[in-house]
């Protein structure tokens, strides 16, 4: 069960840092719209904070999994519903913006169905 738990973490972690990178990408999507005048200084720095909130977001939500101890699950189904769980949970908790949960179980849905295959 801890080797799955390695391989799970690993992927995600990788998945959520590309999920980082788009989201960097929106970031400077945001600056250059800014530049041309398509949206108010107001408007680029209400996205630029929510965008930086989801990337610390995930940040967090990464560091979190390593802390996991894979003993007490009979089955990896019930490991990746322990994990779905705890995500979500800690995206509540922290005051993430929702949006984070639904970015991060996208990537760990496609994380456990490469892992069942």
């Amino acid at each position: 069960m801890k080797d799955i738990l390695h391989r799970f973490i690993g992927i995600l972690r990788i998945e959520l840092e590309d999920l980082e990178e788009d989201i960097n990408d929106l970031l400077e999507l945001c600056q250059k719209r800014k530049n041309h005048d398509e949206i108010t200084t107001y408007v680029y720095l209400e996205n630029k904070s929510l965008l930086l909130n989801e990337i610390a977001g995930i940040k967090s939500l990464i560091d979190s999994l390593g802390d996991l101890d894979t003993g007490k699950f009979p089955c990896q189904e019930v490991m990746f519903q322990e994990i779905d769980r705890q995500i979500h949970s800690r995206t509540r908790d922290c005051a993430f913006p929702e949006a984070v949960y639904g970015l991060v179980k996208r990537r760990m849905d496609k994380v456990i169905q490469f892992l069942k295959t």
